[in-house]
């Protein structure tokens, strides 16, 4: 008896499923193609916007014609590309503004640096100057130092004082 219930049970069920799903059911498209503006462009759901998939610009058809903007995604990302970009370039400035060494006996003198850092290149040139000698009893230096630099779009500099006994 147990036998034939499983036949039965399992005779019910095919034909439910068969009323629920007649045939093949009909393909579903979850992302659309936005071919309006080239390749990589999909729209974004329940909108008239197209989304590019690689770069995050978006686009949409007014009566103004083409409105272009961003993802907030896209934005913030770029924001940390040029956030990264610009610590690389202080980095190599920093790198570059290396003073030059007087060694006793010297009063002047200058100094041309490279610095490097990521992808960022820094020029700089820094000088020293003794400034006054025996400020003590035994002896004391104090020595002046300037430098500037430069990587991309950015400029850096420094200047000190040093004293010596």
């Amino acid at each position: 008896m147990v036998g034939i219930n499983r036949y039965i049970l399992l005779a019910v069920l095919s034909g439910t499923v068969g009323a629920v799903t007649p045939g093949f059911a009909q393909p579903v498209e979850y992302v659309r193609v936005c071919s309006l503006y080239g390749a990589q462009y999909y729209y974004s759901p329940g909108t008239d916007t197209c989304i590019n998939a690689n770069t995050g610009v978006t686009k949409r058809q007014t009566e103004n014609g083409t409105v272009t903007s961003k993802t907030a995604l896209a934005q913030s990302v770029e924001d940390i590309d040029n956030r990264v970009a610009r610590a690389f370039e202080n980095s190599s400035i920093a790198a570059a503004l290396t003073s030059p060494d007087l060694v006793a006996g010297e009063h002047f003198g200058v100094r041309v640096n490279w610095g490097n850092a990521g992808m960022s290149n820094a020029m700089g040139l820094t000088g020293a100057a003794v400034l006054g000698e025996g400020l003590f009893a035994g002896g004391g230096r104090l020595t002046g130092t300037a430098g500037v630099a430069f990587a991309g779009h950015s400029v850096g500099g420094n200047a000190g004082l040093q004293l010596t006994w």
